[in-house]
């Protein structure tokens, strides 16, 4: 400011400063060393026209899918450790990475590599996951001597006399080297093996005979099929080939060194043409196979699996914990080249820290190669340590898909379960159900239907103990008991009987039980009204018992007629590797029959209904149970049709559908006995007048009071008996006047029929005893009675006799 030179002069030690901070920048950002990571990936892939255009498209997928794996890695290191800069003693080190796109071109890529060779500024190069790629790779890192990672399997040979590549995957014949003991232990002696026409997946199954001929084992035959990237029906067929020479040949293992798209295209024709060999070996890694039920038994040899036990690491933990952050730090399920990816910055790191910590003042290539040869730690991927042709000294493990599960079964260091060899055959394997039925939710489903079941079938013993007569109550006792076996057929793994059995227990017990009820509404119903006609009891138990076979006839010819047998239906999204298993049936008729079995239940259904609402005022408790039962069933019923077409979680509608079938029958069981179980063992003064007269039928004991108090009670049995009789007194008069009427218009004399006084009616008690008047001299013989009154006394007499022994 010209006009206040004194500001000048002041600003003077401000700027003194900032000069002395920028040189302390400088002189300390001298001391901070910088080490780049560089890398070719094809993030963008696409065809080269090289090989036929679905096949070539499908390794351009291949590419980008396996240079996002490293990309992947490479953030993951950033994301969790987020500094980039590390202290060594007085040195600070400032990590990146240089990656390069090639768009799967082996050229680009190979200019790539020789271009970051050539730059100073690149410290250690990465190199690709793709093993054909590799090769290629390899020869730029020679030329300019730069230490390189390789992050792939590939021929031991390539390593040999070369000083400044290291790999962190095992090549391959050391990776067949590893199954040799199984394979010996379980008798192993001929072996085939089925590779692709390329040189990546030849190369891995050339170095078999090689590695298994020194130990007794021959190699009976190799068959080669075309690389597909789709599936095709001539990829089919060339599979069904070499299959078919399999089976002829009987090797005992097939190793398979093929892609992910024939190694499922193989698996789907051998179950197909129900060819098992002893061992399906596959060198591919199991991720993109794991979701494939026919998978199930495969066995695969790999340097890494999240279910094998190491100790952990302070970068990631256990390789549980592993997995677990990089699904939630990338929402991915990671496989061994995402670990791979992942481990190679801490193996750069240590190494750079070793030459740092050994005094060194500057970090060279031939420093960096030589710290990385002598690097011995331990990590979540295993023990890493580098021999002297620089392959890395990692234990390597055989895997076998079990149950969806990638379980370890060699070495015995690591191994879990027992391997299982020779696997099953496509007819004899065990055949898995959902998860929900094999978990705890079978346990408490099983103890809970057990125990309904036993309470519904004590409350029958007790009632054939006290009310052997009373053959009605007791089938609803019985026919809940049936019912409530329902989930003991249901749940656990299904087999041809259990699936023949699991239409009965719920059909049966329902038509059992609401079949009785609704003959126990029928009697009330008939006992209460004016009809001429009551059906006898014995009769009632007939024709119930003609309305039970009928279903029994139908669920016979659905378990005989067309039997039903577990399949594979569906995958459960939860477990993708575990089979759903449904019990279907061989033939379309099943179908016919289910329908044909439901609209006679629901007839059932509407009928027993009908009698509950003509009942209601008269027999409540009955006509409650009958409601319920009905009513919970129509929830079962409703859940099942959600499970059959809707999208729901088939866990929650089983459980739904159990309670439905627990609560309806319990409830039902308890409305209808315990009240004559209450007057049985707490007798009240007033259940003598309140006690029903018919054994099948509900006294008004049975209704409910409460809000109904202001409404009219029914009268006792020995006033109904009285009212009964002077009804047909009346009737018997009626006759009689009208005889007398055809008698004087007759022209003929015709004997008259003398009327009857009342005194000379017979009115017996309501305890049995007779109280005609001794004195009575009126004829000794009555005049013959109508069928209707004959019906109607023989049905009151049987009453007044079921009466008397009640109170008694």
């Amino acid at each position: 400011n010209p006009q206040d030179p004194h500001l000048v002069v002041a600003m003077v030690p401000l700027w003194v400063c900032f000069v002395f901070l920028f040189a302390a920048r400088v002189l300390c950002d001298s001391s901070v060393v910088e080490v780049v990571i560089g890398v070719s990936l094809s993030l963008n892939a696409q065809p080269q026209g090289v090989l036929p255009p679905e096949v070539d498209a499908g390794a351009s997928a291949a590419r980008q899918a396996n240079s996002r794996r490293i990309l992947n890695g490479l953030s993951l290191w950033k994301t969790l450790h987020g500094a980039t800069v590390h202290q060594y003693g007085t040195k600070r080190v400032h990590y990146s990475y240089r990656i390069l796109e090639d768009f799967n071109n082996v050229t680009i890529m190979q200019q790539n590599y020789e271009l970051m060779a050539r730059d100073p500024n690149i410290t250690l190069l990465m190199g690709p996951i793709q093993s054909d790629f590799t090769l290629a790779a390899m020869n730029s890192w020679i030329t300019y001597g730069k230490p390189a990672i390789s992050t792939s399997s590939t021929q031991v040979d390539y390593f040999k006399n070369n000083l400044w590549t290291f790999s962190i995957l095992t090549p391959y014949n050391r990776l067949f080297q590893s199954s040799v003991p199984v394979w010996t232990n379980a008798g192993v002696r001929r072996i085939a093996y089925i590779t692709e026409d390329v040189s990546v997946q030849f190369s891995q199954c050339s170095a078999v005979p090689e590695v298994v001929e020194s130990y007794g084992i021959s190699v009976v035959a190799k068959y080669i099929i075309p690389t597909a990237s789709v599936e095709t029906p001539e990829s089919r067929k060339k599979a069904h080939d070499a299959l078919e020479h399999m089976r002829e040949l009987d090797p005992d293992v097939v190793v398979v060194c093929v892609y992910a798209t024939n190694a499922v295209t193989l698996l789907e024709v051998a179950e197909d043409m129900a060819y098992t060999p002893k061992a399906f070996w596959f060198s591919a890694t199991m991720s993109g196979l794991t979701p494939l039920p026919q998978a199930n038994y495969i066995y695969s040899i790999t340097n890494w699996s999240p279910a094998v036990e190491y100790p952990a690491d302070i970068w990631y933990g256990t390789p549980q914990d592993f997995t677990a952050t990089v699904s939630k730090a990338l929402d991915v399920v990671p496989d061994l080249y995402l670990a791979t990816s992942a481990i190679l910055p801490i193996v750069v790191e240590q190494a750079v820290g070793n030459v740092f910590k050994a005094d060194n003042d500057q970090l060279t290539p031939d420093l960096l190669r030589d710290a990385i040869a002598g690097l011995k730690i331990s990590t979540f991927f295993g023990n890493i340590e580098f021999t002297s042709d620089h392959l890395c000294k990692h234990e390597n493990f055989v895997l076998q898909l079990i149950e969806g599960h990638q379980t370890p079964v060699a070495p015995l260091a690591v191994q879990s379960v027992k391997l299982i060899y020779p696997v099953p055959t496509w007819q004899d394997r065990l055949f898995i159900v959902p998860p929900y039925f094999s978990s705890g939710l079978y346990v408490h489903l099983v103890v809970l239907s057990i125990i309904c079941a036993s309470f519904t079938f004590l409350l029958l013993v007790l009632w054939l103990v006290w009310w052997r007569r009373d053959v009605l109550h007791a089938l609803v006792l019985a026919g809940s008991t049936i019912a409530l076996l329902y989930p003991l057929v249901v749940v656990g793994s299904p087999s041809a009987s259990i699936c023949g059995l699991r239409p009965w227990p719920l059909n049966l017990g329902f038509a059992i039980s609401f079949l009785a009820l609704t003959a126990l509404g029928y009697r009330e119903r008939a006992l209460a009204s004016d009809n001429a006609y009551v059906m006898t009891k014995a009769r009632l138990i007939k024709i119930y018992a003609l309305l039970v076979a009928v279903l029994i006839a139908l669920l016979l010819i659905m378990s005989l007629g067309t039997p039903t047998h577990p399949e594979r239906r569906a995958i459960d999204p939860v477990r993708p590797a575990k089979d759903v298993l449904v019990c279907a049936s061989s033939g379309d008729g099943t179908v016919a029959l289910s329908v044909i079995v439901f609209v006679y239940l629901a007839l059932v259904s509407v009928l027993g209904m009908f009698f509950a609402w003509r009942i209601y005022y008269y027999a409540r408790r009955l006509s409650y149970a009958m409601i319920w039962c009905a009513t919970w069933l129509t929830g079962w019923f409703v859940t099942e049709l959600a499970r059959t077409y809707g999208t729901g979680d088939p866990a929650v509608a089983f459980v739904l559908r159990c309670y439905f079938v627990f609560i309806a029958f319990v409830g039902t069981s308890t409305i209808l006995v315990f009240p004559r179980f209450r007057r049985h063992l707490c007798p009240r003064k007033d259940d003598d007048e309140e006690s029903g007269s018919d054994s099948d039928s509900f006294s008004e004991s049975d209704s409910f009071d409460g809000d109904d108090k202001d409404k009219t009670k029914p009268q006792s049995n020995d006033t109904l008996v009285l009212e009964s009789l002077q009804i047909e007194l009346e009737v018997q008069r009626a006759r009689i006047a009208e005889l007398e009427q055809k008698v004087q218009k007759a022209p003929q004399p015709t004997p008259t029929v003398p009327s009857l006084p009342l005194g000379s009616i017979h009115t017996p008690r309501g305890d049995g005893a007779d109280n005609t008047p001794a004195s009575s001299s009126q004829p000794s013989e009555a005049p013959a009675l109508s069928d209707r009154s004959r019906r109607s006394q023989e049905i009151k007499k049987a009453k007044r006799k079921d009466s008397h022994d009640e109170k008694k």
